[in-house]
């Protein structure tokens, strides 16, 4: 295949695009930006390296918490070449993943899809109704890639995309040691996309039983995970107990809050 690769509507390269895309990625030294050509708009989004710090590996050997599992290294060019791939795969498959305008070694260009289902539930007038809503638009995206036989790495709810009445599901460049078994990283992304649900700003508690419940319809094989999430929170108890210190909820901080939010809300499932 040619290093550069156009997949626009004309089955010919657009060389305008081309050109104007090369010049942006010379031009703007951010990661991720957007820009428009012919009133669409995209995103360009650069190679880039994916690994895990050793602070970040200590902690997973210390706890054997899914979600701390440490992503593979690969180099800015593999996790390109990663992520295009499984985005051309997934596509094929019927999930929603952006179409990919442009590529090559060094970066690749995404159509716009809508805006971060982020931006939406985490608006403090949001209702009831609404939330559940785009929660359950998530799970059905979430639902199809794991029934798939497929994960995604990054289930938060930042890497949904919401326009008119679909959901797109983006960032797929974490890959995982060959050695890990699909059901792992599929129970890691059920953890990561639950707590991402933490971070709403909502005025009423969402109901994690129900949403765990939802998912597991959905993706009835790992009907399991529900005693797993249960099974791990208890596991991690005396850290749910340590996380309610003053002192230690300084130093965690927001996210960390959250995470031990979700697990006590986890020990505390039904059944």
């Amino acid at each position: 295949m040619d290093s550069n690769t156009y997949m626009g509507m004309s089955s010919n390269i657009d060389k305008k695009f081309e050109e104007l895309v090369k010049e942006l990625s010379q031009s703007n030294n951010q990661e991720i930006f957007s820009f428009e050509y012919e009133n669409q708009k995209y995103w360009l989004k650069r190679a880039r390296a994916t690994k895990s710090n050793l602070i970040h590996k200590l902690f997973y050997k210390l706890t054997s918490i899914d979600i701390l599992l440490p992503v593979e290294s690969k180099s800015a060019k593999e996790s390109l070449n990663f992520e295009t791939t499984k985005i051309e795969r997934l596509k094929e498959k019927g999930i929603c993943t952006p179409n990919i305008a442009f590529k090559n070694e060094e970066f690749f260009v995404l159509e716009d899809s809508g805006k971060m289902v982020n931006s939406y539930i985490r608006k403090r007038d949001i209702t009831k109704e609404k939330m559940y809503y785009y929660i359950d638009l998530m799970l059905k995206e979430l639902a199809l890639i794991h029934n798939n036989k497929e994960f995604h790495g990054g289930a938060q709810a930042r890497n949904f995309i919401y326009k008119e009445g679909k959901v797109t599901v983006i960032d797929f460049e974490d890959s995982f040691d060959k050695s890990i078994s699909l059901e792992t990283l599929q129970f890691r992304d059920l953890i990561l996309f639950l707590l991402s649900l933490t971070k709403t700003r909502s005025s009423f508690e969402l109901d994690y039983d129900f949403i765990i419940n939802e998912y597991i319809k959905l993706v009835p094989q790992n009907k399991e995970f529900r005693k797993k999430l249960k099974k791990l929170a208890n596991k991690i108890s005396f850290l749910i107990t340590l996380s309610q210190n003053k002192f230690i909820k300084k130093i965690i901080g927001r996210d960390g809050e959250g995470f031990f939010k979700l697990f006590t809300i986890l020990q505390n499932l039904k059944g």
